[in-house]
């Protein structure tokens, strides 16, 4: 493996090592007004198309590599090309937009193919009202905001701007991408 790949597989794996410590000791703080709702198996934000930046995308495309079988392999990059021609020339916005015909890549039978490797923005999204999540969902409102936390926001944003500036000193491409583009 070479040097920038181990350098990049580590620094992914320090920054959402970082990223579950903090969002643990924040879940448990006492002073919580409402605890955080989310759990393994509740998917509603999971037909999104997640901003990873490149070290994440490669922790989890070499999780891919070593633990999905041929033919789960072939059925992802089905999904993946599926994905890319229906986003292709859209805006971030219009891409939005269209969530409910966007599962993520790694969304099968409601869990998350990859839940244990997932990046940051998949580890820090999270709401103190998993009904108010449905709700949303399938009321199919795209300008609706979760109940969520600023402080789990600034988690997200620490780890990413770490990831990203260790990327450009490493000299690495240091762009955030959508999950589909970067796997």
């Amino acid at each position: 493996m070479s040097y920038f790949k181990n350098k990049a597989l580590g620094l992914a794996s320090t920054g959402l090592r970082w990223t579950d410590n903090n969002m643990e000791r924040f879940a448990n703080l006492e002073s919580l007004p409402e605890p955080l709702n989310c759990r393994q198996g509740c998917h509603y934000c999971c037909y999104n198309q997640p901003m990873v930046t490149p070290p994440e995308a490669l922790f989890i495309g070499h999780h891919v590599e070593q633990t999905f079988s041929d033919k789960d392999q072939k059925e992802l990059i089905v999904k993946i090309k599926k994905i890319l021609k229906t986003t292709n020339g859209k805006k971030p916005d219009e891409i939005a937009m269209m969530r409910h015909d966007l599962p993520c890549i790694f969304l099968q039978d409601g869990m998350c193919m990859v839940y244990k490797v997932r990046p940051a923005v998949c580890r820090t999204c999270c709401s103190t009202s998993a009904d108010h999540c449905k709700s949303i969902f399938e009321s199919r409102n795209h300008r609706a905001r979760l109940r969520c936390y600023e402080q789990v926001r600034e988690i997200l944003k620490t780890v990413h701007l770490h990831l990203v500036d260790r990327c450009r000193k490493m000299g690495c491409q240091s762009d955030f991408l959508y999950i589909a583009e970067a796997i």
